[in-house]
Formats: structure tokens, C-alpha cells, sequence
């Protein structure tokens, strides 16, 4: 049985955990607010504290980061929340997935692809950018084993953007609908 730790409960970490924790998986789902999920263990974190998040990953054979903060503190939040997933992976042995967005590509005229450049300018992009640049390093120099998932948009079965009358999805624009 697998033993994954899950930082963030928002709409892709609390699925995650859930599907996870239903396949049969030991899933421990961490928040800054001490959401839950169903059929997981859960904890309150500060994920920018590398001992804490260390101390929490404990046995983890995965590290799912899927958390994001508001985005006014992301310059003060995401650096030390990268330094603590690479610390926790490296004490662990654990892998790294990392939830990642389409921000560092900036404003691309075609279609988008892993080797399209990132030419962002823009902080967020740039951010999350050199977030996954140290993850990606450390990876690449073997210190850790790491993978980014990049996605635009979601939509859970659960939210008014279902309903086409209240507010609708933008047909223009490609989604994914969490839990299809």
C-alpha cells in the first residue's frame, strides 16, 4: 500500500486525496485551514515551514503539491513552500508531483506543449516559474525524483459553472472537468 501526502484541499488536492484514499492508498491531506476529505487523514500546515512539512511527510512515498495561495502572497509563500517540498522528498526519498499552471508560458500565440518556451513576464508566471526551475533542478541532479502536471482550467461537477443558466463555461476555452 502506497502512503501519499497531499498539501492543499482545494478542488484538484481533495479529489486527489479522495480517489487516492478509495483505491486503497494510506492518504494524509494537509491545509493551512484544516479542510477535509473523505477517507483521509487530515492536519493543519503551514507548508512554507521546511521541519514542520518534513516532520509531516514522514513515510510519504508521494508528495502531491497542490496548494496555492492567495495569490497577493504568492512571492512571500511559494519559495519556502518549494524549499520544504524538496526537503521533504529528499528526507523521504518521496517523490514530488507538483500541480503546477499555465502561467510560466506567458502569453503564447499557438498551441502549447511541455517544450514550448517560458516567456512569461508577468510575477505569478514568473513565481511559479522559478519555483519549478529549483524542483526541476533538483530533480535532474538526482537529489530528488519530480514530475510537473501543467493544466489550465477546472471544473468541478459541483460548482455553478455546471449551471448554464447561472454562469457558463466558456466554450472557447479548453477545461477539464474534475472527476470525468
Amino acid at each position: 500500500m502506497n502512503k501519499h501526502f497531499v498539501v492543499g484541499a482545494g478542488l484538484i488536492g481533495c479529489l486527489l486525496a479522495e480517489r487516492l484514499a478509495a483505491r486503497g492508498d494510506t492518504v494524509t491531506i494537509a491545509t493551512r485551514s484544516g479542510s477535509t476529505a473523505v477517507g483521509v487523514t487530515t492536519l493543519v500546515l503551514d507548508a512554507s515551514d521546511p521541519a514542520t512539512f518534513v516532520q509531516a511527510a514522514t513515510d510519504a512515498s508521494t508528495i502531491f503539491v497542490c496548494t496555492n495561495p492567495p495569490y497577493t502572497d504568492w512571492a512571500a509563500q511559494w519559495p519556502p513552500i518549494f524549499d520544504a517540498a524538496i526537503a521533504a522528498a529528499s528526507a523521504m526519498g518521496a517523490r514530488i508531483v507538483v500541480m503546477g499552471n499555465l502561467y510560466p508560458y506567458g502569453s503564447p500565440t499557438g498551441a502549447m506543449s511541455e517544450h514550448s518556451p517560458e516567456t512569461t513576464t508577468e510575477v505569478k508566471g514568473l513565481i511559479r516559474r522559478a519555483g519549478w526551475a529549483k524542483i526541476r533542478t533538483a530533480h535532474d541532479t538526482g537529489y530528488i525524483r519530480a514530475v510537473e502536471v501543467r493544466a489550465s482550467d477546472y471544473v468541478a461537477r459541483h460548482t455553478a459553472l455546471r449551471d448554464s443558466k447561472r454562469n457558463p463555461v466558456d466554450t472557447e476555452r479548453t477545461h477539464c472537468e474534475a472527476g470525468d
